[in-house]
């Protein structure tokens, strides 16, 4: 170890860094060590397991890449993947565009009192869990009594009244539609810290150069928050490939398998059917896919924290 650190001095600087700051890096050992219980060892499980015909029980043989194979012939498999993708690029397209403009309206607030208010009151809804949300749209959506159909129904526009969940045409959109008006969230979290970041004296010289407010936001603002928009992008695409609580509560991947996800067919197989070794390979094929997209996202969109 100590020729090799000799020979090459990064590494060397590295261990004089880690030696340098060893109380703290132990301080992070408990972390690491519950980190790596809780989320690494499962999943180095699950891509061995992968490769075995598993119940969960007392059946574990080796099939090698049987249940990989089985996934090319998996209807289910397409449909899930293609539901996900609808909604991974619904899901990109709306933490894009409407978190991006509420932070902007909110950050140009003058007024420092108002300004703080409507932060509050966007991220307020932040601590409410999920599956509280889903079942208020499961209310929402429901059949003659729900929210949706009883407005509708209230100014004379019955004609439009549906069976929002139990319609394969509609029931995706309606589980994408969760979440609407989609301002209170991470997205816009980043958004509002991006642009807090930016310096003061870059909307000076814009003022004075008589910048308005759209050549302001695309010369100035928008370029500044590259690093915040990758990070929504990452999040939005991984949020979205996990999205489990909507679809198993509002149509448990129904009609038939229309809004079926590869969240909802991993457990259905895992619990229902008792096939762990096969729902570990739709995990680790999910994570094959997650991770080339992050990978081009972080190619195509650079970190841009400042203006060179």
């Amino acid at each position: 170890m100590n020729e090799f650190a000799y020979k090459n001095p990064r590494s060397k600087g590295l261990l004089h860094r880690i030696w340098k700051y060893k109380t703290a890096y132990l301080f992070l050992v408990p972390a690491l060590l519950l980190l790596s219980s809780i989320k690494y060892y499962p999943f180095f499980t699950a891509i061995v397991e992968s490769l075995f015909d598993w119940n969960g029980v007392n059946v574990n043989r080796f099939i090698g890449f049987g249940n990989y194979a089985e996934l090319l012939t998996d209807e289910k498999i397409r449909v899930a993947f293609a539901n996900v993708f609808k909604i991974s690029i619904a899901t990109v397209l709306i933490n894009l565009t409407i978190p991006m403009i509420v932070a902007l309206l909110v950050f140009r607030v003058k007024n420092n009192r108002l300004q703080n208010f409507l932060k509050v009151g966007f991220i307020v809804p932040l601590v409410v869990p999920m599956m509280v949300l889903v079942l208020l749209w499961r209310w929402m959506y429901s059949g003659d009594f729900g929210l949706i159909n009883q407005l509708f129904d209230t100014v004379g526009l019955e004609n439009l009244k549906h069976s929002w969940l139990g319609d394969p045409s509609t029931a995706l959109g309606a589980i994408i539609f969760v979440g609407f008006p989609w301002v209170a969230g991470l997205p816009f979290l980043l958004y509002l810290a991006g642009l807090q970041g930016i310096s003061e004296d870059l909307f000076e010289v814009a003022q004075i150069e008589g910048a308005g407010p759209i050549r302001r936001f695309f010369s100035i603002e928008l370029p500044l928050m590259a690093s915040q928009i990758r990070l929504v992008l990452m999040y939005s695409l991984i949020h979205a490939f996990q999205v489990f609580e909507a679809p198993y509560v509002l149509t448990n991947g129904g009609p038939g398998i229309s809004t079926i996800t590869p969240s909802l067919h991993i457990y259905d197989q895992a619990f229902n059917y008792g096939r762990f070794g096969y729902a570990s390979s739709i995990g680790v094929l999910m994570f094959v896919v997650l991770l080339i997209l992050t990978f081009i996202i972080q190619k195509l969109i650079k970190n841009t924290d400042k203006i060179e």
